[in-house]
């Protein structure tokens, strides 16, 4: 697959973000599946050729393909945080962007992200129900959630929750901007994923052998990605 890179930019200009976008082959209605953390996806995961094996091996059905840039650290920790105007951005101006360049279905979309890019995925989808409906948290940073309170709306969606069993590090300092991780990786996502269930969503719970690392969330993604998008 060949990509068209641009940038997306807000209605309110608050966001101007580098994409990578690879459309179907198909022109027929397609899902959606954005990809935060495009530069972990791209470069360190490597998750492309295993996305178009699943496609050509109809394992997924035809699927549109948007990864959207982290930019830098500083802009991780802001937009990554449960942040409801990024969750918009995604939902709206980034939708509406692959909108113009393919035919996309009305909802029923996916988004993925991993480590604190998971924790945004998850709030996206709860915040925009019509847009997502399927969302893979790798290793999510759902620690976050200890030390601040913030209202879930109920969901349907279905979430598939990654963690690794070595993942179980806790009072940790995130640079750059000191974000501070009281609990473990391991507690904070199986406490999502009770809260989640319990909100209504369809929850996979994966425990994976290793640790936070692009190794076994590449090794993840076929299984996951089956899940997710099976009807």
């Amino acid at each position: 697959m060949k990509p068209s890179t641009r940038h997306i930019a807000s209605d309110s200009g608050e966001y101007l973000r580098g994409v990578w976008f690879y459309p179907p082959e198909s022109k027929e209605p397609c899902r959606l599946c954005v990809f935060l953390d495009a530069e972990h996806y791209l470069r360190d995961m490597k998750s492309l050729p295993v996305l178009s094996v699943l496609q050509e091996s109809e394992v997924i059905p035809p699927t549109a393909l948007l990864f959207v840039s982290h930019v830098n650290s500083q802009s991780r920790h802001l937009d990554y945080v449960c942040n409801e105007r990024y969750a918009d951005f995604i939902a709206r101006d980034a939708v509406a962007w692959v909108r113009e360049r393919c035919a996309l279905q009305a909802g029923g979309h996916m988004i993925c992200g991993l480590s604190l890019s998971g924790l945004q995925a998850a709030f996206t989808a709860c915040r925009h129900p019509e847009v997502f409906s399927r969302v893979l948290c790798q290793s999510a940073s759902f620690w976050w959630l200890s030390d601040n309170e913030i209202p879930w709306s109920p969901t349907t969606a279905k979430f598939w929750l990654s963690v690794g069993d070595q993942e179980t590090a806790t009072n940790v300092s995130h640079p750059p901007t000191g974000l501070f991780q009281k609990i473990s990786q391991i507690a904070g996502v199986e406490a999502a994923a009770r809260s989640l269930s319990a909100l209504g969503g369809t929850v996979h719970y994966n425990l994976y052998p290793g640790g936070h690392a692009a190794a076994p969330w590449r090794e993840e993604l076929k299984p996951a990605l089956r899940w997710l998008l099976s009807e």
